[in-house]
């Protein structure tokens, strides 16, 4: 079933492409309003008329007025004259009287020929009233019709050619219906002007005026602010006064759900979930969508929204987060101002929930003020980590993997991207990952979408990968085509292409590899057949610090190994890896990925070590070998943005391989090498000069000793050199080897 077909509505037709626009016709309507309008068409048709009549049709804005008005005027159809004005296009008192008879004249004047003759009275009688139109105001909101034409005595062609319409308008065999909409729309001033027009014209016999406006800023307009006298001027001039019925709750939820619909029918959707769209629809949307216009709003702005974001955030929570900002832009406001206490969090940090505190007085304070009920909604179904602020409800930092992979702005990361509109760099589009992931079983589809991914975007991808892999099915009767089987050499391939900065428990690119393949061999319920298969793909793996790392982890090494496959078969494999590794010439183990996790492995017995020595003979192996195992240690002061990093070295585990006097030996050879003209990296250059430091007895300071050193009273160096003042062989080492042989040192490139 498709996203569109999930989402529940009684009716699949879809809305009129027009945006915020209102209805034209009885039969387009959706909100049940159609009796309304033939009813308010037949009181239009049967209202005394002799000495005109005022109506009005009331309701606030964006509940349908001008589409219950198109609705009534086709109800009266040819019954009467109906001739629509919009003060909305003409600002000021003459303007509005001027256009006011001109617009009526050109619709009459097209009907029929008899109407001609109006049409042109009333063009005239317009042109001449309209320099004297401010007079309709003056004195006050309880002069009425006389008073103004007691004005016009002393112009004896205007009063004649108001009785000659008075006479020619009472000659008509049907009545005019003058119909004026948006009346709230215009300036106070004009507000109080188009009511003054009508009050001059009111009383032409045979004619009836139908406004629709908000009775509330009508009023308010009228009475300069003071409501009650508005109120007493506006039943002076409208008759009777009708309000618009409400929508009905299910009706407003059927045309947004049909709306929606049509959208969704041209533009890219995220997934969704039908159980998320009742509960976010009913307790989070549903109560923002009051009147027609609210719908046609948050419709046109879903529309755009999809074309930024398409397919990157669950459709269920785009439309919900988009009413918030859209229908109530203060709860939008104090929900970003709060965002960072809206999320997933590992421990109980501060913020989490506390007896008897109510969220008013919680971090999420400002969305409580700005609306106490929907704020609880919005936590509960799109911010479920908020609910630890209100409720002794907690999500640790593991319900961001989850809810990233099901694109949910319950995730920091894809509510960043909803307020961003644009993918971070390094971030890959969530398509892509869904693709990697029903492809973990097609190793050249795996592999064609691998390759298109940067350094970077292979560490997001593979990231995002972890948690649904955990889902996947298993099927024991076909292991071979199992993702395990298919996956896992493919993606111990990239390891070379990943990036490997320290993280907080290891190197980031391993350890990402390292869970990967974790995840994807625990599916596998039996032992014998996870080491079927492990043993199937790990002969698949071209690189040999993938294969390493693979056996690691599937093995049973301790601190590292997870114990999947069988001990015996374990131990044979690292056997024959490390007989392949010291079968490799020196050439061909400088051009290993992590080769110093390959020493360290080949270290493990003296035939190893015997090898290794073998290889240490070449200088390309001591180079590639010095800057694969640089590290770092950072430093940061509590309150301070800057981080200090200082580079390492395992100094004591290289002694240990290839013995103290000769790698020292070494050493002072490839800087001797390096200084007659030998070629080497910018990276190599600076592992060699670290070294070289080493050597000469420098150290970095340890953490702990960095703390002494900022401790009052204490002094201590940057450097710890004590340690190595009086190391065994290191004399006439020291003299050679020292940082300047190597710094002046740079690739042939000039990089």
């Amino acid at each position: 079933m498709s996203k569109h077909e999930s989402i529940d509505t009684s009716d699949a037709t879809s809305l009129p492409g027009r945006a915020d626009a209102p209805i034209l016709s009885l039969n387009e309507d959706r909100l049940g309003r159609e009796r309304f309008a033939r009813a308010l068409a037949a009181e239009v048709l049967t209202a005394p008329a002799a000495r005109g009549c005022v109506m009005g049709l009331t309701g606030p804005w964006g509940s349908g007025k001008t589409s219950v008005l198109n609705m009534v005027a086709e109800a009266i159809g040819s019954d009467a004259i109906v001739v629509h004005f919009n003060p909305w296009m003409f600002s000021g008192t003459e303007a509005l009287v001027s256009a006011f008879f001109t617009e009526i004249g050109k619709q009459l004047g097209r009907k029929t020929a008899k109407l001609k003759g109006i049409a042109g009275k009333l063009a005239t009688y317009g042109q001449v009233l309209s320099p004297f139109a401010a007079l309709a105001g003056a004195g006050g909101a309880t002069q009425g019709v006389a008073n103004v034409l007691k004005e016009f005595a002393g112009a004896p062609s205007v009063f004649e050619q108001r009785q000659e319409l008075h006479t020619m308008l009472g000659e008509l065999e049907k009545r005019l219906v003058v119909i004026v909409d948006d009346v709230d729309r215009l300036r106070p001033s004009e507000v109080r002007d188009i009511v003054r027009l009508v009050r001059l014209v009111g009383d032409f016999p045979n004619t009836l005026y139908l406004l629709a406006f908000d009775r509330g800023r009508v009023e308010e307009c009228l009475g300069d602010g003071d409501l009650a006298r508005g109120r007493a001027y506006l039943e002076k001039i409208v008759q009777v006064t009708h309000d618009v019925p409400a929508a009905r709750e299910p009706e407003v939820a059927t045309l947004f759900t049909d709306g929606l619909l049509s959208v969704l029918d041209t533009l890219p959707a995220g997934p969704f979930v039908r159980e998320d769209w009742q509960n976010i629809f009913s307790l989070v949307i549903r109560p923002l969508l009051v009147t027609p216009r609210h719908v046609q709003r948050l419709l046109g702005s879903v529309s755009m929204t999809l074309r930024m974001v398409g397919d990157e955030i669950a459709l269920t929570d785009l439309v919900g987060i988009e009413a918030v900002r859209v229908l109530h832009p203060a709860l939008y406001e104090a929900t970003v101002s709060v965002a960072d206490h809206l999320f997933a969090r590992g421990g109980f940090a501060e913020g989490g929930y506390q007896r008897n505190r109510s969220a008013a007085e919680s971090p999420i304070a400002a969305m409580h003020a700005a609306s106490p009920e929907l704020a609880e909604a919005v936590c509960r179904w799109l911010f479920p980590a908020a609910r630890r602020h209100f409720e002794n409800m907690h999500h640790g930092s593991e319900w961001e993997t989850t809810w990233r992979w099901q694109r949910k702005i319950a995730s920091s990361a894809v509510f960043r991207f909803y307020l961003e509109r644009q993918l971070p760099a390094g971030v890959v589009p969530a398509a892509l990952v869904t693709n990697a992931f029903e492809h973990l079983a097609d190793r050249d589809g795996l592999r064609q979408i691998v390759d298109q991914c940067s350094s970077s975007e292979l560490m997001d991808l593979l990231e995002r990968l972890t948690r649904p892999i955990e889902d996947l099915p298993f099927d024991s009767d076909d292991i071979e085509a199992d993702p395990a089987r298919t996956a896992i050499p493919v993606l111990m391939d990239l390891l070379p292409r990943l990036p490997e900065e320290d993280a907080v428990y290891g190197r980031r690119g391993t350890m990402t590899l390292m869970r990967v393949a974790v995840r994807l061999l625990r599916r596998m319920p039996e032992e014998q057949t996870r080491t079927g298969a492990f043993c199937a793909a790990i002969a698949d793996v071209k690189t040999m610090s993938g294969r390493l790392i693979l056996l690691a982890v599937a093995g049973h090494r301790e601190n590292i190994g997870n114990a999947l496959i069988d001990a015996t078969v374990a131990t044979e494999l690292e056997d024959q890896l490390r007989g392949d590794l010291m079968a490799l010439s020196p050439e061909d183990f400088a051009s290993q990925d992590r080769i110093a996790r390959l020493a360290s492995f080949v270290a493990e017995t003296d035939e190893g070590k015997s090898a290794l020595h073998t290889f240490a003979e070449n200088d390309r192996v001591i180079f590639a070998l010095l800057a694969d195992c640089v590290g770092s240690t950072r430093r940061q002061t509590i309150g301070a943005a800057a981080v200090e990093t200082t580079a390492v070295l395992p100094w004591e585990q290289l002694l240990e391989w290839f013995g103290e006097e000769t790698f020292l030996h070494r050493l002072a050879e490839v800087i001797t090498a390096v200084a007659n003209g030998t070629e080497i990296s910018n990276e190599e250059a600076a592992a060699l000069g670290l070294a070289a430091e080493y050597a000469s007895g420098s150290r970095p300071l340890r953490p702990w000793e960095r703390l002494e050193r900022n401790q009052p009273g204490v002094e201590t160096d940057e450097r710890d050199n004590s340690a190595d003042d009086e190391q065994p062989g290191c004399e006439g080492a020291a003299a050679t080897i020292t940082p300047l042989h190597v710094q002046p040192v740079i690739a042939s490139d000039g990089v």
